[in-house]
């Protein structure tokens, strides 16, 4: 377990107004289109605590990546689920960061488990 975040600028629940800001004024990735994905990421890319972490505007969609969502993640190594745990403001107001905590399974794999099980992802 992780400890709790002590900054002011990293928020795990945005506020909408602020969210409804954001998404007015982006522009999805074209990666992120083309690949299908919710948002593009270096799944390398690990901040101090151990968390992938990318900017808002390589996501497909703003709404779909806000803290608490489960997100396809693209690379060009391949796709990965992750949870969304924060944004953080503290380098931009316009384009925050996008923590994401990575799943250690596949997208692939995950409709794989719920196909033996008879679930659906729906």
């Amino acid at each position: 377990m992780r400890a709790p975040w002590e900054k002011p600028w990293h928020v795990e629940e945005v506020d909408p107004v602020v969210l409804e800001r954001l998404a007015q004024a982006h522009v999805p990735h074209p990666k992120a289109l083309a690949m299908g994905v919710d948002i593009i990421s270096d799944p390398h890319a690990e901040n101090d605590e151990g968390y992938n972490w990318t900017v808002l505007s390589r996501a497909r969609n703003v709404t779909d990546v806000v803290p608490g969502s489960t997100v396809v993640m693209g690379s060009s190594i391949g796709n990965y689920l992750a949870k969304v745990v924060a944004w953080d403001f503290e380098v931009s107001e316009e384009d925050p960061i996008v923590v994401l905590d990575l799943l250690p399974v596949t997208p692939k794999s995950f409709a794989e488990a719920l196909a033996r099980a008879g679930s659906s992802a729906a």
